[in-house]
């Protein structure tokens, strides 16, 4: 069984670099590229681990999995989005105060919809309260996935297949 990354974009494959100092906007789909060192490592991600993804990121209330895999394309991601977790913005949650609670509430939701066994999630906001067995931090939105010890972090987490059922969550 493939394991699943839970995937954010903002602070994660995009610094706050691209998103705070590059104005300008990438004429395929309207937002800023991605980090190119951010998208190395996770492309080394990518090929050492062969995981399903699923985006978690808010970008996919802009765009269609079709219209993500393309963004992937063009910012020279070698894999596919696969799926996205639901959208409980704006029914269960509606105060940016609990933007951590509802990303991880549906990254939970999702998990538990589709039994997803071997996963991993990846943001820069702190879900470790919602999720302490099967998040990778990225602190420092200005460096994402390219955070020294972070790559190594995720493939160690996904490729370990001793690790703990994801079924022992907390919601």
């Amino acid at each position: 069984m493939r394991p699943t990354i839970f995937l954010d974009i903002d602070g994660v494959l995009a610094t706050t670099h691209q998103f705070y100092t590059n104005q300008k906007k990438w004429p395929d789909y309207g937002r800023y590229r991605f980090d190119d060192k951010c998208v190395k490592v996770f492309n080394e991600v990518l090929k050492k681990t062969d995981p399903i993804i699923v985006l978690s990121s808010d970008w996919k209330l802009e765009y269609t999995i079709n219209a993500l895999n393309n963004i992937f394309k063009v910012n020279d991601i070698e894999g596919v989005v696969s799926d996205i977790t639901p959208s409980l913005w704006g029914t269960k949650f509606t105060s940016y105060a609990q933007l951590e609670d509802c990303r991880a509430d549906e990254i939970l939701k999702y998990v538990h919809e589709h039994d997803t066994e071997h996963w991993v999630a990846i943001d820069d906001l702190d879900l470790s309260p919602w999720i302490p067995d099967n998040f990778i931090h990225c602190r420092r939105a200005n460096e994402g996935i390219k955070q020294s010890s972070i790559k190594d972090k995720i493939i160690k987490m996904i490729s370990n297949e001793s690790k703990q059922e994801s079924s022992n969550f907390k919601r």
